[in-house]
């Protein structure tokens, strides 16, 4: 099988792991990046064919499309992906994992994936 996994479901995901682990509601774009490198990797591991679709255009349109949920944010002088207040880990699991294929969300809650976040 192929998945395309596309930001709005990498940082999702990478947000709800930090936030189970340490509370973090703040990720940047270099640790998103990592977290989706191990992910694909897992899967290319398991045999299982994986693309990341990370553009400006792309995370422009996660920034309209879930606005409720995200916000780009600059924090220590990089910049990143950052919940709004009042987005709860519950939220995010609804949104964003309901519909994920079971291969695809072992990855991204894989211990080895995780690390990358600083968690």
């Amino acid at each position: 099988m192929s998945f395309n996994i596309g930001i709005e479901d990498l940082a999702a995901n990478a947000l709800i792991e930090s936030m189970r682990r340490m509370n973090k509601n703040f990720l940047t774009y270099k640790e998103i990046e990592n977290y989706g490198s191990r992910v694909i990797k897992l899967l290319s591991e398991k045999g299982e064919k994986a693309v990341l679709i990370l553009s400006r255009e792309s995370t422009t349109a996660l920034f309209r499309n879930y606005s409720d949920f995200f916000q780009e944010k600059i924090v220590n002088g990089e910049m990143g992906i950052e919940l709004k207040k009042g987005v709860t880990l519950e939220k995010l699991i609804t949104q964003f994992r309901g519909y994920l294929a079971l291969d695809v969300l072992m990855a991204f809650v894989n211990d080895n994936s995780v690390q990358a976040l600083g968690v």
